[in-house]
């Protein structure tokens, strides 16, 4: 019997969500075939089986968490081994797990006769279903009774910290108060908030999702550790808006939706291409910039759970059309939670573009992605009056632009120097696709 213990996913993360079994319990699974895909942080992960044989055991349900390092899955590598494992058979590696079965049922038995004189719903509820094995073993350790703690895991699952927490404070409530309430497969606890001196509702906790956590740790060491500066720009882009509206009845014949975002990043590699001291990163520790042999082109996509930054990878080395191809599957790769973590990271800048949500063209502040050095914001196109050569008022299409650099890299002669050459692609996009 082969033990499939869920590895790292090479973001460093110590657990993730498992989103889908690509085979039931039984099935006969090829070496290499992918057995189940899991949420890790950003990214959607593919595991692939690591041997032929049939899936015995299923460790981890869908939506639950598996730890890494622990295991998710069983292979049987033979029928015959299946068949011996699904009628109780066991083999000198499955010795333990048949007694860790026993310890759980004279835990949960152990459990049942510590709460007795507690309310019937507390009685029915699974402990088994309330924390993992580690966390379970070790409220016995300290003594702690699982019905009396409240989870603040995903799900409600009670963690190591909740059962430290029940023995600092005890429980937040008496036991023969707490009700439980069951919606679908997953389980809350419903409480009238509590009041505070003057009578004021107390707010209500809600546990940042996984992706929260590396959206909030990734802002604040941003800007925490970059000398970010921004400078402010405005395009006049007519022949832009004529280009697009000429070229898009033809990407529509090839299925490709022709978003000025792909021309923004076509601007991006030709910046890249003249401006080479942008298309690094630094390693402070080493007191070194790390000059980049790629350019990959990162666009902001907003997500119904959270900021995304899917990459362009060697941009240079793609058409306007094959650019606008490749954003709009990676967004719709993105709305769908499918990213890999190979299609994502090691970026040379990012756009990010909030003109379709603005109800104006607009400039902002935006957070630079590290390790990169810069990174450009894009506000949706707005007709204004601008003076022409007589300084008559004439109607023009403008595009606000938002450039954010670090300081600790460049200069603000060099970053100005930048917003020209962006400014002036953007207003010739003939130009721009003849050098970028």
């Amino acid at each position: 019997m082969f033990k499939y213990i869920l590895p790292d996913s090479g973001e460093g993360t110590h657990e993730s969500e498992v989103l889908e079994w690509k085979y039931e319990v039984g099935d006969y699974v090829e070496a290499d075939a992918t057995l189940l895909e899991i949420q890790s942080d950003k990214a959607v992960v593919e595991l692939p089986c690591p041997v032929s044989g049939y899936l015995a055991k299923q460790y981890v349900p869908v939506g639950e968490l598996g730890i890494v390092g622990e295991p998710i899955a069983e292979i049987a590598e033979s029928k015959e081994e299946l068949e011996s494992y699904q009628s109780g058979g066991e083999t000198s590696e499955e010795a333990p797990q048949k007694e860790e079965v026993k310890e759980e049922a004279k835990e949960q038995s152990t459990q049942e006769q510590s709460t007795t004189q507690a309310k019937d719903s507390s009685n029915e509820k699974d402990i088994r279903r309330m924390a993992v094995p580690r966390v379970r073993r070790y409220a016995r350790l300290k003594e702690v009774d699982l019905l009396q703690v409240e989870g603040t895991g995903p799900h409600g699952k009670i963690t190591m910290e909740d059962v430290d927490n029940f023995l600092e404070h005890g429980p937040t409530t008496q036991p023969q108060e707490q009700e439980v309430e069951e919606v679908a497969e997953e389980e809350t606890l419903v409480a009238a908030p509590s009041m505070d001196a003057q009578g004021i509702p107390e707010d209500t906790p809600i546990k940042m999702t996984s992706m929260r956590r590396v959206i909030a740790d990734a802002m604040a060491k941003s800007t925490s550790e970059v000398a970010q500066v921004t400078v402010f720009d405005q395009a006049v882009v007519d022949e832009l808006v004529n280009h697009r509206n000429k070229m898009k009845g033809l990407a529509k014949e090839d299925d490709i939706s022709l978003t000025y975002t792909a021309y923004v990043v076509k601007v991006l590699v030709g910046l890249m291409k003249k401006f080479p001291e942008l298309n690094r990163s630094i390693d402070m520790e080493n007191q070194q910039f790390l000059q980049h042999n790629y350019i990959n082109i990162g666009v902001a996509t907003d997500t119904p759970t959270g900021l995304v930054v899917p990459m362009i990878r060697n941009a240079d080395s793609k058409s306007l059309f094959e650019i606008a191809k490749e954003i709009q599957e990676l967004g719709e790769k993105a709305l769908e939670g499918k990213l890999a973590s190979s299609e994502m990271g090691k970026g040379s800048i990012t756009v990010t573009n909030v003109g379709a949500v603005a109800t104006s063209g607009v400039w902002s502040t935006p957070v630079i992605n590290l390790p990169e050095i810069a990174i450009l914001n894009v506000g949706r196109i707005d007709k204004q009056f601008m003076p022409d050569e007589n300084d008559q008022p004439v109607l023009k299409h403008v595009m606000k632009l938002s450039f954010a650099f670090d300081h600790r890299a460049i200069d603000g002669v060099l970053a100005q120097q930048a917003l020209n050459l962006i400014k002036k692609y953007l207003e010739n996009p003939d130009l721009l696709l003849s050098e970028g």
